[in-house]
């Protein structure tokens, strides 16, 4: 038996409801990189990260609200 390799670090940072679907993790961030492009503040610690990948950050940390429609 082998190990799986690691996972990026972006899919290591926590379990959240976004986690295991792929799809809904993409689109949630999508969105929230629009929102952080035209001047949202971040809701977590920017480190000089561009807005698409703080917004995965963001998702990933579960301070993104959404629900589905």
């Amino acid at each position: 038996m082998t190990t799986p390799p690691p996972g990026h670090a972006v899919s290591e940072e926590g379990e959240t409801h976004t986690r295991n679907n792929r799809f809904l993790l993409s689109s949630v961030a999508f969105l929230r990189s629009k929102q952080l492009s035209n001047g949202a503040r971040a809701r977590v610690e920017r480190k000089g990260h561009k807005p698409t990948f703080l917004a995965v950050f963001e998702v990933l940390a579960n301070t993104v609200s959404w629900s589905r429609v």
